[in-house]
């Protein structure tokens, strides 16, 4: 993946009950192979660029990923990148937030930059580790839907009247999450593991922090951490790609960069013994998160990890919920950065279950360290992992985000092109070792909210 040059692959896909195999080809002597083509370059300002072609759709996307959100944070202004979120589509370049609205109407276009509170779990984009700015529209309206999205993403205006509506806006979301245990919990769980790493901020902040903000940090962060230097751009789309790139040459490749240096989120340490914490809640139910860290995406281990976490999942929910009533929600994850990651178990269940909800969790997941995982488990683990990834990639603005995502981790904007082969050469004892080395259930954070029993 060089910059300045094409990427060609040929995708052949063969369809297997619930299995997806995809196949890049290579390129030879620079000819087109076919369906997709890349291009991958730094522009001189810093932009990292990315552009898919690819003829089956007439969606236009763009996603926006800018870096280590939660490092770059200044201390006290937790949230402040949700915040400069928020603002982008209520006044830019001398556009009131209704002329954006109405010119977004007239171009069919949408921008989505934070997660919509109403829908619950609906978070699996939001990281402290970087955040997203989505931008669709029709081929028909690319090159025009391109400059007024760098209008809107590089211009706001932050107008004062809008940043108190936000503000208050804000307010009611995070008195809104103050009463989920699920929220709690999730809050609490990061800011115990991440007790001495910007991963700890909660990605909207506090009623503290955003009560702080003031115009003035608004731009200043703006101009930082928004800077081209700090992003990747991203797009996917059935227009040429020079054709873009001469688009986004005009419009973001304009952009000034950013003279300052940029932090980078620290690795995290591993728990001393159980470290169990709580949060009391007047409610009947309680939720429970824990976990403990693991090697990163760029360990040979991670492909592993993903496979034992999916099997541990399945099993937690056919036991703990649909054999014991334990749970209405349950299963185990695992996310990762370049060089270090996390396992992420969780269950919600009522507050009298509790103490049987949390030991059944650890035992799930000690129970694959004393007894080898069936093929037919790890065979579903794989064919479960990928027609996820098949589902979450097929819309044009996931396949940009995803490119985006996979470039910032370190793996390269095509990662998923060989991670069928990565997953698919996991054996069940690579599972087993894997649970044994990293899945540590005597040194990790359990992490609770709700009503506890006396």
């Amino acid at each position: 993946m060089k910059n300045s040059k094409f990427l060609f692959f040929a995708i052949t896909v063969f369809f297997a009950p619930f299995i997806f195999f995809i196949s890049p080809a290579s390129a030879q002597n620079g000819g087109d192979t076919g369906y997709n083509k890349f291009i991958h370059e730094t522009l001189p300002n810093g932009l990292d660029l990315i552009i898919k072609y690819n003829p089956d759709s007439r969606v236009f996307a763009i996603n926006i990923l800018g870096k280590n959100r939660s490092a770059n944070e200044p201390e006290g202004k937790d949230g402040i990148t949700d915040f400069v979120n928020r603002m982008l589509t209520l006044g830019a370049d001398g556009l009131s937030a209704d002329e954006i609205q109405n010119t977004l109407d007239d171009l069919g276009s949408e921008i989505t930059a934070n997660d919509n509170p109403y829908i619950p779990y609906d978070d699996r984009y939001t990281s402290t580790a970087y955040s997203f700015i989505k931008f669709e529209t029709i081929d028909e309206y690319a090159e025009p839907g391109t400059r007024l999205f760098y209008r809107i993403f590089a211009k706001p205006d932050f107008p004062d009247d809008q940043i108190e509506k936000s503000r208050n806006n804000v307010m009611g979301l995070l008195g809104m999450k103050s009463g989920s245990t699920y929220q709690n919990a999730s809050e609490l769980f990061y800011g115990t593991l991440f007790e001495n790493n910007p991963f700890r901020k909660p990605v909207m902040g506090d009623n503290r922090s955003v009560m702080g903000f003031t115009r003035d940090d608004l731009i200043a962060y703006h101009r930082k951490f928004y800077a081209p230097n700090n992003i990747i751009l991203a797009v996917a789309s059935n227009i040429e790609p020079e054709t873009v790139k001469k688009w986004i040459n005009e419009t973001f490749g304009q952009m000034t960069g950013y003279d300052g240096e940029y932090p980078a989120a620290a690795s995290i340490n591993k728990p001393a013994g159980l470290v169990e914490v709580h949060k009391d809640m007047e409610k009947e139910q309680i939720y429970i998160y824990m976990g403990s860290p693991t090697p990163g995406l760029k360990s040979p281990d991670a492909p592993a990890i993903d496979m034992a976490s999916s099997i541990i999942s399945t099993r937690m929910r056919l036991n703990l919920r649909e054999k014991q009533g334990l749970a209405y929600s349950v299963g185990m994850g695992v996310s990762f950065m370049p060089d270090f990651g996390w396992t992420i178990a969780s269950m919600g269940t009522g507050y009298q279950n509790y103490n049987i909800a949390r030991d059944g969790m650890i035992a799930e997941i000690n129970n694959l360290k004393n007894e080898m995982p069936s093929e037919d488990e790890l065979n579903k683990a794989r064919n479960s992992t990928w027609g996820s990834m098949l589902l979450s990639r097929a819309s044009r603005i996931n396949q940009a985000y995803y490119m985006c995502r996979n470039e910032f981790l370190g793996v390269g904007y095509d990662y998923e092109d060989d991670y069928l082969s990565k997953i698919r050469g996991v054996t069940v004892d690579d599972v087993q070792r894997v649970v044994k080395d990293n899945f540590d259930t005597e040194n990790m954070i359990i992490a609770t909210a709700g009503k506890r029993m006396e």
